[in-house]
């Protein structure tokens, strides 16, 4: 038999280094939100749950969103549970669930709850509802 190693041509042997793991990288998951908002009724959601839910709804709906500040979040759904009381979560439900987030031809997103849109977004909604 012949020997083919590198010790048999007077070469010393390196030693090889184990095969490197290739392991991929961790991909961030989708953002998820808080699902408080499912142990309430809409009628009864707080400021919070409001945005939760929205924001959920809107990523589900039409994919991820460009990042927005969340002070400047969070005070568009303070003042429209505050403009729009226990109205206000049936009004977002009724846009995403009834409408499938479309209103009028356009996405809901999270302009759509400032207080510029709600003549054209959040009162033509909380009539249909009936209130």
């Amino acid at each position: 038999m012949l020997d083919f190693s590198a010790a048999a041509y007077g070469k010393a042997a390196t030693p090889t280094a184990p095969p490197a793991t290739i392991r991929p990288a961790a991909a961030p998951g989708p953002v998820s939100m808080a699902a408080t908002d499912l142990l309430d009724a809409p009628a009864d959601w707080s400021w919070e749950q409001l945005r939760d839910y929205v924001m959920r709804a809107v990523a589900e709906r039409h994919g991820p969103q460009p990042r927005h500040e969340s002070a400047k979040v969070n005070s568009i759904f303070k003042s429209f549970a505050s403009r729009w009381g226990s109205q206000a979560g049936p009004i977002a439900r009724f846009a995403f669930e009834q409408q499938d987030g479309f209103w009028r031809s356009a996405p809901v997103d999270i302009r759509r709850f400032t207080k510029g849109n709600d003549d054209y977004f959040a009162r033509p909604i909380a009539e249909r509802l009936g209130a």
